[in-house]
């Protein structure tokens, strides 16, 4: 069966089905480049039907992921399909089905916020909502890991646009987190057609990605100490 993305299928809703499967390698192999040990956790904005859950979830420890997801069927296909409701329960994930992150705890804060796929359809008050909404939970070193879409002009949009794209100028990207008060780090890693950046206000991410290169056998050796006591 042929499909396109956002057609009403769990694999195809979250963009190209032929991509299922790679945007879930990249995103997994960016991440523990960046860092990712099974002890942080990690807020996956837009999780849909987990296709980075799906590998994200067996890998952290338990209580260590949450997803927020507003189409809540997505979310249901994906446990059914892809992982199973006794691996959710053992790891204890959790998630919630707003556009908000009214739901998360006064204290919750995250290692790791993953928006992938997500400012590429959100016009400015959008993006502006969700880094209002995000960077009150990031923890001290924490950072913010997303795409976007550059382009010679700005595309204007406001709200949701699904799915079609929202571009941004490099300049008008970068004032919007700005705003936030954080700092913009574009990641050299590939995508189909968008770019990563990293957005924090910890040096110590900022260094990690000069330090490394984005090279995981860097990251490798830089991982090879005690991880800190809880």
């Amino acid at each position: 069966m042929s499909m396109k993305p956002g057609d009403p299928h769990y694999r195809a809703y979250v963009g190209d089905p032929a991509n299922y499967d790679l945007i879930a390698a990249t995103v997994f192999n960016l991440l523990t480049t960046l860092g990712l040990r099974d002890h942080h956790r990690v807020l996956d904005v837009g999780c849909g039907s987990l296709r980075n859950g799906r590998l994200l979830i067996p890998y952290l420890a338990t209580s260590s992921y949450v997803g927020i997801e507003p189409n809540r069927w997505l979310v249901e296909e994906g446990i059914a399909k892809e992982m199973g409701q006794d691996l959710v329960e053992l790891k204890k994930a959790r998630f919630s089905y707003r556009t908000d992150c009214a739901e998360l705890g006064q204290d919750d804060r995250f290692d790791f916020v993953l928006l992938q796929s997500i400012f590429s359809h959100c016009g400015e008050d959008l993006v502006r909502h969700w880094l209002r909404e995000l960077t009150p939970h990031l923890a001290d070193d924490g950072a913010i890991i997303a795409t976007w879409v550059s382009g010679p002009e700005n595309s204007g949009e406001t709200g949701w646009l699904y799915p079609g794209l929202v571009r941004f100028t490099e300049d008008t990207f970068k004032g919007l987190v700005d705003e936030a008060g954080l700092t913009l780090k574009p990641l050299a890693w590939p995508h189909p057609i968008q770019k990563w950046a990293m957005l924090t206000r910890a040096q110590a991410k900022l260094d990690w990605v000069e330090e490394t290169g984005l090279s995981f056998n860097r990251a490798f050796q830089k991982m090879r100490k005690p991880r800190p006591s809880h």
